[in-house]
């Protein structure tokens, strides 16, 4: 008994130690919301107007934006404003605005021209693959009666910004099958690097790669870069226009399995509007307009467009609509110039 008395000090010494040791190590960010509520935590992210909150006791929480009142930290943050003007400090938000305390001074903005937060720290050290999100989805459509018709499709889009720069990509695959006709499928590949010349203007070079049966394509592959200009950005808009030059090679079908047309190479101009807007509920609407003149002939030019309307129904669940339209003003084969669709899908966002 002596022992265990003179042990239990020790032991409760050591189990402390453990249970500090195995804690979770959350950060500690302060928020005060507007009703007097105050939330501790480690705050990830702002997108559109919700803030993503990191909690021991209920794991990641979103919180309204412009409900917030006060917002405290001892980590430096990455504070994107509207324009696309970018301060990185530790920050205080305090009576409607945010005060930035940066390497070479403090910058206060009203809290309504912040678009973007992220932790500093996160973007400059954190694991490549927690810093890209995106989301996937899948889609599969069937009818049955005097034929029978399957259609199944995947989209995946993710993106991995770091402020200065970011890398996005997409790949999307739809599949057909229809009774009585030959089974038709529809893959594209996209992958563009962006660089910010200032908080407006970026550099950007992509690579696409496409087959689509209904247009008899077998394939068409393009190189190219330009600039962009960001027009206006705010936490529920962004309209960004491009302009540049790609090269493209591609091959067509011919009419018989025997004919085989030779590949085609072309340099084209490029012309493009992004557009993304965050509606209410946080339903995201995204459209994209690709213009791509021959620099050869005035008569030969291709359009690309896509729009995605995404609705969210949980955490990382969404229920998607997306509508694609190709058009080419003098395909080499005999087929209809333009090949769009609507498909319909469910997403995991990651």
């Amino acid at each position: 008994m002596r022992l265990v008395h003179t042990l239990r000090p020790f032991v409760i010494f050591l189990w402390l130690l453990l249970a500090w040791g195995t804690a979770p190590g959350l950060a500690v960010d302060v928020l005060k919301m507007k009703n007097g509520d105050r939330l501790t935590g480690e705050v990830k992210s702002l997108a559109g107007e919700r803030v993503f909150l990191k909690t021991a006791y209920a794991g990641t929480i979103r919180i309204d934006w412009l409900k917030l009142e006060g917002f405290s930290s001892d980590r430096r943050f990455e504070v994107e404003v509207e324009r696309g003007r970018t301060y990185r400090g530790k920050l205080v938000l305090a009576e409607g605005k945010l005060t930035v305390e940066t390497a070479t001074g403090t910058v206060s903005v009203e809290k309504d021209r912040v678009v973007g937060l992220a932790p500093k720290a996160e973007r400059e050290n954190g694991d490549l693959w927690r810093q890209v999100e995106g989301t996937l989805d899948l889609g599969f459509n069937l009818t049955r009666g005097n034929s029978r018709l399957d259609q199944s499709s995947l989209l995946a889009q993710g993106l991995y910004d770091q402020g200065h720069y970011k890398i996005s990509g997409d790949v999307s695959s739809i599949f057909g099958r229809q009774d009585d006709a030959d089974p038709t499928s529809r893959q594209t590949g996209g992958l563009r690097a962006d660089w910010f010349v200032n908080p407006r203007v970026f550099r950007f070079a992509l690579a696409t790669i496409e087959h689509n049966d209904r247009q008899r394509l077998n394939f068409r592959a393009a190189l190219g870069g330009g600039l962009g200009r960001t027009l206006f950005k705010t936490r529920r808009n962004e309209l960004a226009l491009l302009g540049g030059v790609t090269l493209a090679a591609e091959r067509f079908r011919g009419e018989l399995e025997t004919s085989q047309p030779p590949v085609r190479r072309a340099a084209e101009g490029l012309v493009g509007v992004e557009w993304k807007t965050l509606l209410r509920g946080g339903i995201q609407l995204s459209s994209k307009l690709l213009v791509h003149p021959s620099l050869a002939s005035r008569e030969d030019y291709r359009l690309a467009y896509d729009g995605t309307l995404r609705l969210p129904l949980s955490k990382n669940l969404s229920w998607s609509l997306s509508i694609y339209e190709r058009f080419v003003s003098r395909p080499p084969v005999q087929v209809r110039r333009n090949d769009s669709g609507l498909v319909s899908a469910f997403g995991i966002g990651f």
